[in-house]
């Protein structure tokens, strides 16, 4: 009779456990880049009114070009594992990747530094350490954003 009460206890107990593990992967998920359409920045930074506007409008550009340029990258990236028995062309392909790599950069930095102009010194440290945050998270380096 005690064992059948133990095992009772231990079944309830682990129901819970599972009950709430599943809970915490559930209410707990990073959040996900943004859909399309949908800037997140000038909130996460605290910019309001104008700045706020004109940073959402300057987002949505950016994510429409930048999804562009990955297409792009897709492509490339495919013409190129194409081309494994041809070194001229995987070498031009290659080139072509890296320009395209470099535009991307490119565009991201104007990006943000276009951002930055509409920041008061806050805001701006605030996209100063999320950028720091998602450079961590992008290059898997370990590692906290600096605090000020």
């Amino acid at each position: 009779m005690k064992s059948l009460k133990f095992y009772k206890i231990l079944s309830i107990t682990l129901l819970i456990l599972n009950i709430v593990t599943i809970s915490i992967f559930f209410f707990h998920r990073p959040p996900g880049p943004p859909p399309p359409g949908e800037a997140r920045l000038a909130n996460d930074i605290g910019l309001t009114g104008k700045a706020k506007k004109k940073v959402d409008a300057l987002e949505i550009q950016h994510h429409k070009d930048k999804r562009a340029l990955i297409r792009t990258n897709f492509k490339l990236q495919k013409k190129l594992y194409n081309s494994l028995t041809d070194d001229e062309a995987s070498k031009e392909t290659l080139n072509e990747i890296h320009e395209n790599r470099a535009k991307i950069d490119e565009m991201t930095f104007q990006f943000f530094s276009k951002v930055a102009t509409y920041c008061n010194k806050t805001q701006r440290q605030n996209l100063e350490n999320m950028i720091e945050h998602r450079l961590h998270q992008i290059t898997n380096v370990p590692g906290k954003p600096r605090k000020h």
